[in-house]
């Protein structure tokens, strides 16, 4: 099962000291950019919330709150999901996590409840797609109609700026989606071209070799 990863936003102000637990919006369903190598298309990925579209059940039966993505190493779980709690609430996936109390935690735990750390990540597998023609440049939009997320993770820097642990600020699903898009246009790569034979072969490397898949791909070049 191949995981994908998509940022969900912390909310520090729901910090609860009594239950050591803290709200988080996991997903805004928002279009994240993404690109296709195998195909050579890049398309925007949306996140379908409407009803039977996403698969909750290990989200509420406990699932981990993890050190970015890190789902190799048990030290690496800093929280896990109440179960019960994960929902799709006014347009936006919402959960109550629990926090580790271990001291190896309390650093991480700290930053999170001091809103220092505020974004997170939901990792998520991907079941089917329907595809529909692009915009804004894009070679297609893949609708996710049916997909399950897997984990959550504290992350530095995420994907979709709508995710977050809950504050009080504006946490409507529209200032949520705002936030992604101006996170996503801050972080959008640089477009890169085809290197030609010739400049392969300037770096000292035979260019028959090289799967045309794995090339730099985008505008210009041969």
């Amino acid at each position: 099962m191949n995981k994908h990863v998509r940022a969900a936003d912390l909310r520090p102000r729901s910090y609860d000291p009594a239950t050591n637990t803290i709200d988080v919006i996991w997903t805004t369903g928002a279009s994240v950019r993404r690109r296709d190598y195998r195909r050579d298309v890049i398309y925007d990925e949306v996140l379908s919330l409407e009803p039977g579209h996403v698969r909750l059940d290990r989200l509420n039966s406990g699932a981990p709150l993890l050190d970015a993505h890190d789902d190799r190493r048990l030290a690496a779980v800093i929280g896990s999901v109440v179960p019960g709690s994960a929902r799709i609430e006014n347009g936006v996936g919402v959960a109550r996590v629990k926090l580790s109390s271990a001291d190896a935690d309390a650093g991480v735990i700290g930053k999170i409840r001091d809103g220092i750390i505020r974004s997170i990540s939901v990792g998520y597998a991907i079941h089917s797609f329907r595809t529909e023609a692009g915009q804004n440049g894009t070679d297609e939009t893949r609708v996710i109609t049916d997909w399950e997320p897997l984990e959550l993770s504290a992350v530095p820097v995420p994907a979709d700026a709508g995710a977050h642990f809950r504050s009080h600020h504006d946490d409507s699903p529209e200032a949520a989606r705002a936030r992604m898009l101006a996170r996503q246009e801050a972080v959008t790569p640089p477009k890169l071209r085809r290197a030609s034979v010739e400049e392969v072969t300037a770096m000292g490397r035979i260019s028959w070799p090289i799967p045309h898949e794995l090339w730099p791909l985008g505008g210009g070049g041969a």
